[in-house]
């Protein structure tokens, strides 16, 4: 009887990243003004706070963000708190801007662009129909204006016609481990990152979610840009949730900062560790 030969070839791992959830600013605001018809519900209206996050992805060797936060003038023109500016928690994070080689934008809303200029160095990838609904004949209509920053937007499109922008459509990698799904709703293109991790999948929703609420109640943000596309995101990320030890990351939540264990040192308080 012959022995078994064992074989010697080593199985190809997917790349896992580490990632970062990184809280910088705070609106406290109405129900009634963070989701869509809320008086339909019946329920009775009070204040609850909103939170805004940048994501970090560290993985052989590499740093990637997934947007960037709000330029801390325009957060406080629009009445936003910003509980630290997003460069300097990266500093607390060990983080310089020539450190991060590609920035993930999931969409073209100004508190996910507003420190774009700090990093003229990194590859940009944004959604197709993001940048080309924000540079096309709608953009300027007030209800679709009033979340974007000229400014921004006008950076964004500088450094796509000078080579630095990757598009993506549909469902696409964008590197091994880091997968793009562009399902619109609260923005015509907004887009779900699905980030490999050491135990499972996290999913970084952006705006796609804004609250677990939405998820648990299914009920939409107020600011959208299709309904059917935002209730179709939302099954779409219970969907990616099911997925062995897989974690959803709403993009505005507080209770992010609860759920996942904090970051040590002096990020401490700002950043939480998601996988």
């Amino acid at each position: 009887m012959h022995a078994v030969e064992q074989s010697t070839e080593q199985v190809p791992q997917t790349a896992t990243f580490e990632v970062v959830a990184v809280r910088y600013g705070t609106l406290h605001a109405r129900k009634s003004e963070f989701f869509h018809r809320f008086e339909s519900y019946g329920e009775p209206d009070g204040e609850t706070e909103m939170a805004y996050y940048f994501w970090v992805l560290t993985g052989g060797g590499r740093t990637i963000l997934v947007d960037t936060g709000f330029d801390p003038a325009v957060g406080a023109r629009r009445g936003r708190t910003c509980d630290i500016e997003p460069l300097e928690a990266l500093r607390r994070l060990g983080i310089g801007p020539d450190d991060v080689d590609t920035v993930v934008v999931s969409h073209l809303h100004y508190d996910h662009t507003g420190n774009l200029a700090a990093f003229p160095q990194a590859q940009l990838v944004v959604p197709r129909k993001e940048l080309e609904f924000w540079t096309g004949p709608f953009a300027d209509r007030y209800q679709f204006a009033a979340h974007v920053e000229p400014r921004e937007i006008a950076l964004l499109d500088a450094a796509h016609r000078s080579g630095r922008v990757r598009l993506v459509d549909g469902t696409e990698q964008i590197e091994e481990g880091i997968t793009a799904i562009v399902v619109g709703g609260h923005s015509p293109g907004q887009q779900v990152t699905v980030v490999a991790a050491a135990g499972g999948d996290v999913v970084l929703t952006s705006d796609a979610v804004h609250f677990y609420e939405e998820l648990e109640a299914d009920r939409p943000f107020g600011v959208v840009a299709d309904l059917e596309r935002m209730y179709d995101a939302y099954d779409l990320v219970n969907e990616l949730e099911s997925a062995p030890g897989a974690v959803i990351v709403p993009g505005h939540d507080p209770n992010v900062m609860t759920r996942f264990p904090g970051v040590a040192g002096q990020a401490g308080g700002v950043a939480v560790r998601i996988g």
